[in-house]
């Protein structure tokens, strides 16, 4: 059985790596009970994959994990039991089998969407003045550099929504494997046209949600309701 697991990166684990995260999750599964299926070879391992690894610093309330488990097990338990012996940083929200055929997690993000609280000694009129500046830019290039080089990019077509309420920029960014753009990147350049410079410190980030194509939430995609 393919399940989709839905879970929350709080603020104790806000730092452990992609790897860390990994292995948190091979020992919740061992804790838990749950019967995995395994990989073939010299080396088995818990066949698992990961939507989209999150940045560190970064919490986050819509993360997911697809893997393969033995048939027969009751998911509410699961979700129950790994609850149990999770600790605290995670959480999981909902388990779902998903169809038969059903598209990796990985390769079905299309869209990512972020709350970006700002630090109250900025005025939340000025925050407002610059998400409002960077909706009504045409364009705005950035330099995005990769482990080969590095190339100006327009981010304006990549951030799909973005708003501003009481120091909190809400936005939702492409994310697919071609086209994607950070939360933080877009957080720079609000700054920027609010004319402050950029501290990272005057940010938190907390990742919403993962969604496909047609904004459908990794929850929901290809899943069987339980």
């Amino acid at each position: 059985m393919k399940i989709r697991i839905k879970f929350t990166k709080e603020e104790p684990v806000k730092y452990l790596g992609h790897l860390d995260i990994m292995r948190f999750f091979q020992r919740c599964f061992n804790r838990a009970g749950v019967m995995m299926q395994y990989s073939e070879g010299f080396n088995p391992h818990q066949k698992m994959s990961f939507a989209m690894p999150l940045g560190l610093g970064i919490t986050s309330s819509g993360e997911y994990l697809d893997c393969f488990i033995e048939d027969g097990q009751n998911l509410e338990k699961i979700k129950e039991d790994m609850n149990k012996v999770s600790g605290d940083g995670f959480r999981v929200i909902s388990i779902k089998e998903l169809k038969e055929g059903a598209i990796k997690a990985m390769a079905a993000v299309a869209y990512a969407s972020y709350d970006v609280s700002v630090c109250k000694e900025i005025p939340s009129e000025k925050v407002l003045e610059g998400a409002e500046a960077f909706l009504n830019t045409e364009s705005y290039i950035v330099l995005k550099k990769t482990k080969k080089r590095e190339q100006e990019v327009d981010i304006r077509p990549l951030v799909k929504e973005l708003s501003a309420r009481d120091n909190v920029i809400r936005m939702t960014l492409s994310a697919g494997s071609e086209d994607n753009v950070k939360a933080e990147t877009v957080a720079k350049a609000v700054f920027d046209l609010m004319g402050i410079d950029y501290q990272r410190e005057k940010i938190t980030m907390n990742r919403l949600d993962l969604y496909a194509e047609g904004m459908i939430p990794l929850e929901d995609l290809d899943t069987i309701s339980p």
